[in-house]
């Protein structure tokens, strides 16, 4: 069995985890699903340090799933803690390396707080999976970033994260395309060359698999421990 930290991306909280943990759960692992800080000062290492105390907190070495913008997060945590993470999951996002910000898109900022853009800023393989009741769920649960966070770049220093057992959960694009873009030198993926052990499982929907396809989400997690060696 595992424990699973479930860390969310841009706009989410824990509550986005709610349909996905269950099946964790009902198959005898646990699981902490994270909301981070929301302060107007926070900063990105604020973050980061918030997943290494979930970390600390753990009964045992954890499993991070980290989700688009959070799967920066899971990696400089694993960082901090490269002795103390039993595995990475990357959903929809990368390994983001050293000196990098966690999104390379700006967004307008309103007072200090960066909210869930229009739909239409995003692409339709992004929204594959989600109807018009899914993505009023979605504005109406979303959560401000601060903008302090999208303005600072992660800190790593330990290429001893490189040996923890990772898997990259692809949805909107194919386990192809990123690698196909690994290949090509993508600045985001850059570290995935890196990664001593290293698998890639395709879940084909849009970007939010937690809210397109939970259930398929959870099981696929379930067997994550199994690649850990």
């Amino acid at each position: 069995m595992a424990h699973f930290i479930m860390i969310p991306g841009l706009w989410l909280d824990a509550s986005s985890w709610r349909q996905v943990t269950p099946p964790l759960v009902a198959a005898g692992h646990s699981a902490h699903s994270l909301t981070l800080p929301t302060g107007r000062d926070t900063s990105v290492q604020d973050w980061v340090s918030a997943v290494v105390l979930a970390i600390d907190s753990a009964p045992e070495p954890p499993v991070l799933v980290g989700h688009s913008a959070g799967c920066g997060l899971t990696y400089a945590a694993a960082d901090a803690r490269t002795d103390a993470v039993r595995h990475m999951v990357l959903i929809g996002g990368f390994p983001l390396p050293d000196g990098m910000p966690l999104l390379d898109q700006q967004f307008p900022n309103s007072e200090g707080f960066v909210t869930l853009p229009s739909f239409s800023t995003f692409n339709a393989e992004d929204l594959s999976g989600l109807d018009d009741d899914a993505l009023k769920r979605f504005r109406a649960d979303a959560v401000p970033v601060p903008a302090e966070v999208l303005v600072g770049t992660l800190q790593l220093s330990h290429p001893e994260r490189r040996r923890i057992p990772t898997t990259a959960v692809c949805t909107e694009y194919s386990a192809a395309d990123l690698k196909s873009w690994i290949e090509a030198g993508f600045p985001p993926t850059t570290e995935f060359p890196h990664l001593a052990d290293l698998s890639f499982v395709d879940l084909p929907t849009g970007h939010w698999p937690q809210f397109s396809r939970p259930d398929e989400l959870g099981q696929l997690l379930i067997h994550i421990p199994d690649r850990s060696g």
